[in-house]
C-alpha cells in the first residue's frame, strides 16, 4: 500500500476513535483509572518529598536514559506538599497529573446518580474529551523523548 493511502486511513482510524461515546468515559473515569488516581494520591502522600532515596525506574538502570515517567513520584510527592517549584523541576507534567489524580478519585467519592451524569457529560462530548486524553499521553510521551534526547546530547 502506498503511503499517501495510509494518511487518510490512519486519520479516519484516529477520528473513529476520538468520537467514540463510550470511550471518553471509560478514558476518564473508568475502574482502572480510579484505582490508579487512588494509588498515586496514597503513593505521593506516603513518599518522602525527595524521594526515597534509591533509583526506582528499571528503564533508567537498564538503559541509562530517564523514561517518560521520571520523577513523576517525587513531583506528585512535592506538589501534595505544596512545592510547586520542586515539583515543576522533577517533572513539568506532575502538577496536572495530581489534579486529574484528585478529579478522578474525587468523583469516585460521588453518589451514583452525580457519577452517571459526569459520565453522560464525557459521552456527550467525547470528541472534546477523547482529543484531551490524546494530547495528554502524547505530550507525556514526547517530553519524555525530548527529555531523553537532550540526555543523550549532554553525553557527547
Amino acid at each position: 500500500m502506498s503511503s499517501h493511502l495510509a494518511n487518510p486511513i490512519c486519520l479516519e482510524r484516529v477520528h473513529r476513535w476520538l468520537i467514540k461515546p463510550q470511550q471518553a468515559h471509560r478514558l476518564w473515569l473508568g475502574k482502572h483509572c480510579v484505582l490508579v488516581a487512588w494509588l498515586g494520591l496514597l503513593m505521593a502522600v506516603m513518599s518522602p518529598a525527595g524521594g526515597l532515596g534509591i533509583p526506582l525506574c528499571w528503564f533508567q538502570s537498564a538503559a541509562g536514559l530517564p523514561c517518560p515517567g521520571c520523577g513523576l513520584m517525587r513531583s506528585l510527592s512535592c506538589a501534595i506538599r505544596g512545592m510547586f517549584l520542586e515539583s515543576w523541576h522533577y517533572h513539568p507534567m506532575g502538577l496536572l497529573i495530581l489534579a486529574l489524580f484528585a478529579l478522578t478519585a474525587g468523583q469516585s467519592l460521588l453518589p451514583r446518580s452525580r457519577r452517571e451524569r459526569l459520565a453522560q457529560l464525557l459521552e456527550s462530548r467525547s470528541a472534546c474529551f477523547n482529543a484531551l486524553y490524546l494530547a495528554f499521553v502524547t505530550g507525556f510521551v514526547s517530553f519524555g523523548v525530548v527529555r531523553a534526547l537532550v540526555h543523550c546530547a549532554t553525553w557527547m
